[in-house]
């Protein structure tokens, strides 16, 4: 679970030092938008991608995959966090999607070592 979560924050700090757009409350409140490159590291202008999605995504998944019985509790929390990042005007819907990807891919790149091990020792 950790090593999906950090996975996850390294990519989504990544991007996001590569790229810039300006949050939906900026926008809402100032009436300027802008995106493009490179990243600024000023929070404001980093909507793009949602970190909270993305570790929530990738903490949720690796529950899931080690717990199964706590999959809709896990699956339910993240896309409550996701969620909140829209309502409260911190990400759009799109940047929410592509924190979601990132930590699915996260979760599976860093469960894979184990998978192979796994199959190895039977």
């Amino acid at each position: 679970m950790l090593k999906a979560g950090i996975l996850a924050s390294l990519v989504k700090t990544t991007i996001k030092r590569t790229v810039h757009r300006t949050r939906p409350n900026v926008f809402m409140d100032e009436g300027h938008y802008a995106r493009g490159r490179p990243g600024t590291g000023n929070g404001p202008w980093q909507s793009f991608p949602s970190g909270h999605a993305a570790l929530s995504v990738a903490v949720a998944r690796s529950v899931a995959r080690t717990y199964p019985n706590a999959a809709a509790p896990a699956y339910g929390a993240a896309a409550a966090i996701a969620a909140v990042q829209v309502v409260r005007g911190a990400h759009f819907p799109v940047d929410v999607l592509a924190g979601a990807v990132i930590g699915v891919a996260a979760e599976a790149v860093s469960h894979r070592p184990f998978k192979d091990e796994a199959r190895r020792h039977g």
